[in-house]
């Protein structure tokens, strides 16, 4: 059975769902509504912060990329991801068995 107001629900009577074509067009028009209504919605969450609202006053921290926790510096982490055959994994364990590679 299906919820009212429900973006996921049931098809009634063999009613078939919207093509992911359609849906991706109907996602891409709410995209557009969020951006255009985005300045209005900014000012009134930082006339909340400047009320203060204190989840306002963290949004805008973190939209402004501040840290309100006392750290000065943004933690940067980078993964590296190396991609090898089983082939080359095998000899790069074999040569730091025998302390080629350190």
């Amino acid at each position: 059975m299906a919820k009212k107001n429900s973006l996921a629900t049931v098809p009634k009577n063999n009613q078939k769902l919207p093509s992911s074509e359609v849906l991706e067009e109907r996602r891409q028009e709410l995209v557009v509504m969020a951006v255009d209504a985005m300045p209005e919605v900014m000012q009134t969450v930082i006339a909340m912060a400047k009320d203060g609202d204190m989840d306002a006053i963290k949004l805008l921290a973190r939209i402004a990329g501040l840290d309100l926790n006392g750290g000065g510096n943004r933690q940067v982490n980078n993964a590296i991801q190396i991609n090898i055959t089983p082939e080359e994994q095998a000899q790069l364990e074999r040569d730091w068995a025998e302390g080629i590679v350190d």
